[in-house]
């Protein structure tokens, strides 16, 4: 049984279907699988499924005055060109948010089988994209499911996930198989900490004094090798800046900045690590998927969606009280003795 596995999502997100891509890879087989992502995330779709087939979509961010839908037509064009002439015995969506062309080329390959969960972007009101859904519905028969709320460890995105895979397979579907896991690295532990304190949002972000004083108070555990700092290719300046932000409030040991480093290669640094501290962001999930001990200081922006979520128990997520305290205030919610009581707690 070919199956397409449409997934043109972010780092984080793609890393979050992992479980339920390998669900279908042992049911199916991973030669049997066709996953359709963005270009940027296609080396680590490659790198954990080698067998599968890989079509990556260069698709573009939204830019002030620029049409977004005709410039991902354009771009897009010989991949669409592709998936026209793909035949699969099911098609499968695990993006919630799907936009004009990212619907268009989920409709396009040859399949009599499509199952995906209710497009999110369509509940808001917007009369011309519910009509487009309902034509769809119409026109192409696909298997609609209402998109979930969360559970007690299990987030929204992960069980959606999982009634995707129940769908498809007509079989119930464990919530342990759909958790996140690699198959080409798992966590092995090392003489550093990884610290990846940025995201794409700096409303994510935790405050570098907060970060400063939770290590102080843990400056006894802090592994001979002291703390690695990494992030994007676009971070380094910021990361440097943020080491020596530590260095001056007292933070004692080596604080050395990882060198930029493919995306792909980040699940190898992130496992020889004895612990990973970050926020909410990409390096999150791919400690959750390596297995390894962290503490995930997420603002609750999106609480219950993407996480809080422990494949093993090793992973603590403190979740701020952003519907509360909302933007940058989120941080006071989040104290530094909570982080330093979740590092101890992790590296025990």
């Amino acid at each position: 049984m070919r199956i397409l596995v449409f997934k043109p999502d972010e780092i984080g997100d793609f890393i979050l279907a992992c479980g339920c891509i390998r669900l279908l890879a042992a049911e199916h087989g991973e030669e049997n699988l066709i996953l359709v992502v963005k270009s940027e995330i296609a080396p680590l779709a490659v790198r954990e499924f080698p067998r599968a087939r890989t079509i990556a979509l260069p698709l573009k961010e939204r830019r002030r005055g620029v049409n977004k839908d005709a410039v991902n037509i354009y771009h897009c064009f010989p991949a669409w060109l592709r998936l026209c002439v793909t035949r699969v015995d099911a098609a499968i969506c695990l993006r919630s948010m799907r936009d004009y062309v990212q619907t268009a080329l989920f409709l396009s390959p040859c399949t009599r089988r499509r199952v995906a969960c209710e497009n999110l972007l369509a509940r808001a009101n917007r009369v011309r994209r519910r009509a487009v859904e309902k034509w769809i519905q119409r026109l192409f028969r696909p298997a609609i499911l209402p998109y979930p709320g969360p559970r007690p460890g299990v987030p929204a995105e992960l069980e959606a996930n999982r009634l995707v895979a129940a769908e498809l397979l007509g079989r119930d579907v464990a919530d342990a198989e759909v958790m996140p896991r690699f198959a080409s690295a798992t966590w092995q532990g090392g003489d550093f900490w990884l610290l990846c304190p940025f995201s794409s949002s700096w409303t994510k972000d935790y405050d570098t004094g907060n970060w400063a004083a939770a290590l102080r108070e843990v400056a006894d555990l802090i592994p001979a090798g002291g703390i690695r700092l990494a992030g994007g290719p676009a971070q380094s300046s910021q990361l440097a800046e943020f080491g020596a932000a530590l260095r001056a409030a007292g933070i004692g040991c080596q604080v050395a900045v990882e060198a930029p480093a493919p995306l792909e290669a980040f699940p190898d640094l992130a496992a020889k690590a004895a612990a990973v501290l970050t926020v909410d962001t990409a390096a999150a999930h791919v400690a959750c998927a390596l297995g390894a001990p962290a503490v995930v200081v997420a603002c609750g922006m999106h609480a219950g969606c993407y996480g809080p979520y422990s494949p093993n128990g090793r992973q603590v997520w403190i979740v701020g009280d952003w519907a509360g305290l909302g933007h940058r205030r989120w941080q006071e919610s989040v104290k530094p003795g909570d982080v330093a009581a979740a590092i101890r707690r992790v590296a025990a």
